[in-house]
């Protein structure tokens, strides 16, 4: 993912993995499972990271709960996203809850990333992706010290949560918050982290997400997808029928 520039990951919020598989269609480069939004748990998760093949599925979980953590890397996810992240500490402890030792404290066990065990060692040696949501006032004036945390690969930036905490207008038009993007994204290119944003499917928003090359992208929501594609449709529907 690191040098990669605008990949495409669809959101999943609908607890159905006929639904992950069903986008695969669409050429996504991965898929993203809301955890933290939605209805989706670790069971559900593990048949999404099963019905995507070998698309990756990046998990954004409910917080910093080491054993959620450890449950949902056991599915075979690629990676995590962290939300709710607010000091150093926390960006010390999303390491040391997602990496095995010596890097970390994460405990082993039987899931089906280590081929349910028969195949440990070997991916032990891997690293899932630990990538840490900057969404909140504290992260945000702490950005140069958690982002220095040794084992993070990545910064994602929640913009709806970020404008919140900030007290400014989630707008493309907003100097202040674009601003605070482009500040996140410097510093993490900066490190060479990994960099995502969240983009709602309205092409002239998504325009000026693409402008600045994050790494990836959290694209809309299925949902989103559903409704909009659907009302385009009836829309031209009621456009198309003949005047009585």
């Amino acid at each position: 993912m690191r040098g990669s520039k605008n990949l495409p990951g669809p959101l999943l919020t609908i607890s159905d993995p006929t639904v992950a598989e069903t986008l695969l269609d669409s050429g996504p480069d991965l898929l993203i499972a809301d955890m933290e939004h939605s209805l989706i748990d670790v069971p559900t998760l593990q048949s999404i990271v099963m019905a995507a093949w070998k698309i990756p599925v990046l998990a954004r979980i409910r917080g910093l709960e080491k054993n959620e953590i450890k449950k949902v890397l056991d599915t075979g996810a690629s990676g995590i996203i962290i939300p709710g992240i607010e000091t150093v500490e926390d960006a010390e402890n999303a390491v040391r809850f997602s990496r095995f030792a010596p890097a970390g404290r994460r405990g082993a066990g039987p899931g089906r990333a280590s081929g349910y065990g028969h195949d440990f060692i070997r991916y032990s040696r891997e690293s899932p992706l630990v990538i840490l949501q900057i969404e909140t006032e504290s992260a945000f004036d702490d950005l140069e010290s958690i982002t220095a945390v040794k084992g993070i690969d990545g910064v994602f930036i929640g913009p709806v949560d970020l404008s919140i905490a900030l007290g400014i207008e989630f707008s493309w038009q907003n100097d202040d918050f674009v601003r605070a993007v482009d500040r996140i994204k410097k510093r993490a290119d900066d490190l060479k982290l990994i960099t995502g944003i969240y983009s709602p499917l309205r092409r002239e928003v998504l325009a000026e997400v693409l402008k600045r090359e994050f790494n990836f992208l959290m694209l809309g929501m299925d949902r989103e997808a559903l409704v909009s594609s659907y009302k385009s449709t009836i829309e031209f529907m009621i456009r198309s029928r003949s005047p009585e």
